[in-house]
């Protein structure tokens, strides 16, 4: 998915802007504020047969919860879905998880995290995201057939039952689909 190719400090900065604000709403809506986002490069270290991703001691020494999208170089997304993971706070890291040698110049040392270790919070697929933009209105109306009273219980089907349990709106009761609809 990489269309970038250069690879100036600004490019990867407004990059890394986007990110953010790409982000921003799923981490409203779960109620995060305060959160650190970070993108990161997926690989196979030279030794390694599964996917990692490092951190600075920067990034995860501060006792907080790093958020994540996989990106190139350059902070340009590489995974269609936009998948946000996140990284659990964990106050063992020093001893847990294995270090790269110094950077040249810098003597900067990362930690190798397992992608494994991560949880998805949430993928963007064309899917999700044409569910989303279907289910976004939160107030909604719907009819019951009689609004004083529920419906009799011995006029529920099976498909009705299925409806509800499964949460897909299959039921031949429009209300009922409705209801399921905007929860």
């Amino acid at each position: 998915m990489s269309t970038a190719v250069t690879n100036s400090p600004e490019d990867k900065k407004e990059n890394l802007k986007k990110i953010k604000e790409f982000h921003k709403g799923t981490l409203t809506e779960l109620g995060v504020i305060d959160y650190s986002l970070l993108p990161k490069l997926a690989y196979k270290p030279s030794d390694k047969t599964e996917l990692h991703v490092s951190f600075f001691y920067s990034e995860i020494s501060k006792g907080q919860d790093v958020y994540l999208e996989f990106t190139d170089r350059n902070n340009v997304p590489e995974d269609p879905d936009r998948t946000l993971y996140l990284w659990k706070f964990n106050p063992h890291f020093e001893e847990e998880y294995e270090k790269t040698d110094p950077t040249p110049g810098t003597g900067h040392v990362r930690y190798l995290v397992p992608v494994d270790e991560l949880k998805v919070i949430k993928r963007y697929s064309p899917e999700a995201m044409i569910r989303t933009i279907i289910e976004t209105p939160k107030e909604f109306e719907f009819n019951l057939p009689n609004p004083d009273t529920d419906p009799p219980i011995n006029e529920m089907t099976i498909r009705d039952l299925a409806a509800i349990m499964l949460g897909k709106p299959v039921s031949k009761k429009e209300w009922l689909n409705n209801i399921i609809k905007n929860k």
